[in-house]
This record gives structure tokens, C-alpha cells and sequence, in this order.
């Protein structure tokens, strides 16, 4: 049975120490399907993309990379095709709106 229990990772329901505890977790789930979304995987080039989406997104961008066998940490044209594709029409911070080309 799936669970359905959700923690909200923006609120002050959860503590500073027990964040850590999970971003570092996660940290080891990077290239793997456990990754939850909370740690960074992705170069730099691409920190204005997802520093900001929600953990979902990030989830769903990680294992694009990985099914498209691309480097998580690398820099090319099919990478930001998928962060554009996974990201269509989402505003960001920035104030930017993310589009798919094409």
C-alpha cells in the first residue's frame, strides 16, 4: 500500500536538524530512482531553473536525465530541452516564464 503522507519541507513544521538529516539522505539518492527532489544534482548553468521548482519537477527532470543517459552534472542542448519541456509555463522568481522551443 502506497503512502500518503506528506511533508512540507517550506513550512516550520520541521526542523532545521531534521531538514539536514534529509537533504543529506537525499544527497546519496542523486542517480538513483529514491532521489525526493530536495538536493542539488544539476550544473550551474542551470541553478535558475531549479533551485526554485518544486521538488516534483526536480524529481521528474532527474529521471529524464537518467533515462536520456545524460550526465547530471553536464551542459548540453538536450538537457535544457528537458528542463524547458518539464518546466513549460512555469513562472519563475525571476519573473521569467519558462517556455518549450518548438
Amino acid at each position: 500500500m502506497a503512502s500518503t503522507a506528506i511533508i512540507d519541507f517550506d513550512s516550520r513544521e520541521i526542523t532545521f536538524a531534521a531538514f539536514d538529516k534529509i537533504f543529506k539522505l537525499d544527497k546519496t539518492f542523486v542517480g538513483s530512482e529514491n532521489y525526493l527532489g530536495l538536493a542539488y544534482f544539476w550544473a550551474m548553468e542551470y541553478k535558475h531553473y531549479l533551485r526554485d521548482c518544486s521538488m516534483a519537477k526536480r524529481r521528474k527532470i532527474h529521471k529524464k536525465w537518467l533515462q536520456a543517459g545524460l550526465d547530471l552534472t553536464g551542459i548540453s542542448d538536450q538537457h535544457l530541452n528537458i528542463i524547458k519541456t518539464v518546466l513549460d509555463g512555469v513562472t519563475l522568481p525571476t519573473g521569467i516564464t519558462v517556455e518549450k522551443e518548438g
